[in-house]
């Protein structure tokens, strides 16, 4: 396939206009006449990750964060982006678009609460954002939980081997969640505008820490590679829908925390 119809693929998914303002997703490197085999999955395109795709041949990266954020005023060894060049490797990046469309990323960790948290009713957007786009969900638990229990639950959703929480007025009655994968922290008020007693997100600054403390609200912070990286499994199952005798391939470096815990 070429490089423009997979893009094709994915816009038909998530469509790059969703995308913030801010936000640098669809083609960032490479030629759309390009045609590829084997496309390297990944949340994030760092060296490793492009010197992993092109070891096993892969024509095409796509990663949920942008390889390419601020302007780039030179090009390096040091930056990912030289690599791709130097091996003619592309990179598609679906980043907020995704975090935004329906049955996107928001919504397939909706998919993952629900495997181990036994949810009732449909799933709601938390945020409205411009433009009639929503952002995060809200869902309600079959079952009370306090905040102990439901921080078990959390890491096992997301594979954490730790997570920070804070507890709240509810903390010991949680039956409405609200959650915004990555770094949402800033959704606090939305959340209690829509009645959650948790919100569970990632990447929560002290001053998001201050603001649940203040509003006496229970937060947790699950990180926010462990939040996004599903963003992968995402990937492979759009991928394989729609382009099912495309080869497809999870980088190893790009789905490991870059951290220890």
């Amino acid at each position: 396939m070429t490089i423009q119809e997979i893009y094709h693929i994915l816009d038909g998914y998530a469509p790059f206009s969703l995308q913030e303002s801010y936000d640098k997703s669809g083609l960032l490197v490479g030629d759309p006449a390009q045609d590829v085999k084997k496309v390297m999955l990944t949340l994030d395109i760092t060296t490793p990750v492009v010197k992993e795709a092109a070891a096993c041949g892969a024509g095409l990266i796509l990663a949920h964060h942008p390889v390419i954020w601020d302007p780039l005023r030179s090009i390096s060894p040091e930056h990912p982006v030289w690599h791709l060049v130097q091996n003619q490797i592309s990179a598609i990046c679906s980043h907020t678009c995704l975090d935004i469309a329906n049955g996107g990323l928001n919504d397939f960790v909706g998919e993952m609460l629900a495997e181990v948290l036994p949810l009732t009713g449909e799933m709601a957007p938390l945020a409205e954002l411009s433009g009639g786009r929503t952002l995060g969900r809200t869902a309600e638990l079959a079952e009370t939980l306090n905040a102990e229990q439901l921080a078990r639950h959390l890491k096992t959703v997301f594979g954490c081997r730790s997570l920070r929480y804070a507890k709240g007025a509810n903390a010991e009655n949680i039956r409405k969640i609200a959650w915004c994968t990555g770094s949402g922290g800033d959704l606090i008020p939305d959340a209690i505008a829509a009645g959650a007693d948790v919100l569970i997100t990632g990447d929560c600054k002290h001053s998001v820490w201050m603001e649940a403390q203040n509003r006496g609200f229970t937060l947790f912070d699950c990180g926010h590679f462990e939040t996004e990286v599903p963003s992968v499994i995402l990937f492979e199952r759009i991928l394989n829908e729609k382009a099912p005798d495309l080869l497809l391939t999870v980088s190893e470096a790009g789905t490991i925390p870059p951290y220890l815990v």
